[in-house]
This record gives structure tokens, C-alpha cells and sequence, in this order.
């Protein structure tokens, strides 16, 4: 070995361990996604040359040793009891699935969590996993999130947490929390860039084809993603349209013609099938739009504002401003709900 290979080898931060508790009934993409980020984002180090070892090596730790029964019946082998793991964790990841959150926890696996959370660089949970950590007390005064069905019934039972059951994931110091399913790949990007930098993540979202890499402060239900809940055939093809054309003209006279419609009519049947107007809509999804590209990397407002199809930075701003009071009013709604409820 030369003296720049050892003087690499130095630099070289060591291998972090993750370690990624699945519960039962888990969903496959729930244990798929962050296991896959967190291995290709070893890979595109080591063969970019910049590692000579890999960044993460993961364990997948269960109940106990046998086979992993999963929610599409298909069975995982291969992983480690908890009761048995006493290997240090850099990173500790709790996933389970909606179902979860209705059963009793193992007191021994509660008192487990609690010590390993103590003593671990960071601790994290996708989907119903945020109720083993409020359970184990790991979220006690935090800010945290969830699956949005379950976000309400996570308030309810542990009103000492700050729940938000609109946001992708949320980090409270080295406690991060992620709503379902596949917002566990967004959650394992963000710790990715954390450790490795904004390329690496943006990197290995593209090797995933992944669409976009969601922020943290981007909505569980997006405006598309409402949308799609539209059962007239040319609305969910004018919707994607949309999405892929926001600088274009999106004007009610524009859109009708390209939906083939009279405007009174486009915008009646627009309005019925996607719960608001044309106008809203194509406002809400290109001031979306413009916070995901403000939250993947420093921009120029003007620059995201011609992007989005704004025009400029004060029109972006002015829609900002918008959603910001809307969001405060609903949350003060919530509020008064809970109230009312309690």
C-alpha cells in the first residue's frame, strides 16, 4: 500500500450498521426501500472510488429467528432475533405495518428499544414503528409523524408527542419518524445525505427511478396524487399532462381546448371529479412543485419560479405566503377538533 492509499484509508469513516427491526405483517416495500438505499448508496461509493469498504452494513433483526411472514404472505429468512443482537448500531430503524398500531408490545422489546435508542447515533421508524417508540417513551416531548390513517389515534394515546400526520417524515434530534409504505425510502434518503451529502442521495434516487426525491415538509397527500382518485379518463390524462408541463399555458381556455370541452363545462366536471378548480389546482401543484425543488438543493427564487410555471419569484412568493396561512389554519382546526373530541 502507497502513502495516498493509507492516507485514504485513514480519512475513511468506518462502516455504519443498520439496524432494521421488522415486526410482522410488515409490507415488502416498507423493508425493500430503505434496505435498498442504504445498500446502493455503499455501492455508488465503493465503485466510484471514493470507499474502499462499504458505508452501511445492514442487519435485519425480527420477533425471533425464524422466517419473516410478511402482509403479501411471501416469508423473509436470514434475520436475527433482537433478544440476541447486542452488536453496536450506528443507525436503528423500527418498520411495521398499519396493523401494528392496534396490538399490545412486548414489554421486553419496549424496555430494548428504550436502551438502544439510548445509546444510538440515530433512531428512526417507518409507518406504525412510531408507536413502539412512543410506547418505549423514545418520543416523549418530540415532534413526530406517521401513516396519515393512524396519525390521529398516535395523538390520542401519547399526548405528550406533537403529531403531524401530514408530513413524509419528520426529525426531532436523532429521532426520526416517516409516514408509510414508501416514505420509507424517502426517510432513508435523507439519513444518506445526512451522512453522505446531497449528490449521493440525489445519485441513488436516480438509480432507483425514482420521480422525485420528497423533502421532508412535502405532504402525504400531494395535489397529484389527490387527483388521481379522478374516474373520468380524460381528467387523469389532462392531470398528468399537467404535471409534466407546468410552464406551459395552463389556463382555463387552454386546458378545455386540450380536454376537447367547452370551458363551462370543462371546468364544471374538473371541479366535480378532483374536489376544486382548475385554477387552484394547477396552483397547488406548481407551488409543490417549487418547494421540492427549493428543498433538494439551493436555487434561485426567479430561476424555480419560471420553472414551476409562476413567471417570477414574487408571484412564487405570494403563493408561498398562501399555503403557509392555509396550512396554519387547518392545523388550528385540527386543534379545535381534538379539543372538541378530548
Amino acid at each position: 500500500m502507497n502513502g495516498a492509499e493509507r492516507q485514504l484509508k485513514l480519512k475513511e469513516w468506518p462502516t455504519r450498521r443498520v439496524a432494521m427491526l421488522v415486526l410482522p405483517a410488515g409490507h415488502l416495500v416498507t423493508i425493500a426501500g430503505p434496505l435498498d438505499v442504504f445498500t446502493r448508496a455503499s455501492l455508488v461509493l465503493m465503485r466510484s472510488g471514493k470507499r474502499r469498504t462499504p458505508a452501511y452494513e445492514v442487519d435485519l433483526l425480527t420477533a425471533d429467528s425464524s422466517p419473516l411472514a410478511t402482509s403479501a404472505g411471501l416469508q423473509i429468512i436470514g434475520g436475527r432475533s433482537w433478544r440476541d443482537y447486542d452488536a453496536p448500531i450506528d443507525t436503528l430503524l423500527i418498520l411495521a405495518g398499519a396493523d401494528l398500531a392496534q396490538s399490545g408490545f412486548d414489554p421486553g422489546l419496549l424496555a430494548w428499544i428504550r436502551a438502544r435508542a439510548a445509546d444510538t447515533r440515530r433512531v428512526g421508524s417507518v409507518c406504525a414503528g412510531a408507536f413502539l417508540l412512543a410506547a418505549a417513551g423514545v418520543l416523549d416531548g418530540r415532534r413526530a409523524t406517521t401513516h396519515w390513517e393512524l396519525a390521529g389515534d398516535l395523538a390520542r394515546r401519547y399526548p405528550r408527542i406533537a403529531v403531524d400526520g401530514d408530513r413524509i417524515f419528520t426529525q426531532d434530534g436523532h429521532i426520526w419518524t416517516s409516514a408509510g409504505v414508501s416514505a420509507g425510502v424517502d426517510l432513508a434518503l435523507a439519513m444518506v445525505e445526512e451522512d453522505h451529502g446531497h449528490a449521493l442521495a440525489l445519485e441513488v434516487a436516480r438509480r432507483m427511478v425514482l420521480v422525485m426525491r420528497r423533502g421532508a415538509a412535502q405532504k402525504q397527500f400531494s395535489a397529484q396524487l389527490a387527483a388521481q382518485a379522478a374516474d373520468h379518463q380524460p381528467i387523469r390524462e389532462l392531470i398528468a399532462w399537467i404535471s409534466e408541463n407546468l410552464d406551459a399555458d395552463l389556463s382555463v381556455p387552454a386546458l378545455a381546448r386540450r380536454a376537447g370541452m367547452s370551458e363551462r363545462n370543462f371546468s364544471r366536471v374538473f371541479t366535480q371529479q378532483v374536489s376544486t378548480t382548475p385554477a387552484r389546482f394547477v396552483a397547488r401543484l406548481r407551488t409543490e412543485a417549487a418547494k421540492a425543488k427549493l428543498a433538494a438543493a439551493p436555487q434561485k427564487l426567479e430561476a424555480v419560479a419560471q420553472s414551476a410555471g409562476f413567471g417570477d419569484g414574487e408571484t412564487l412568493r405570494r403563493h408561498l405566503r398562501s399555503e403557509e396561512v392555509e396550512d396554519g389554519l387547518a392545523d388550528e382546526s385540527k386543534r379545535q377538533r381534538a379539543a372538541i373530541a378530548g
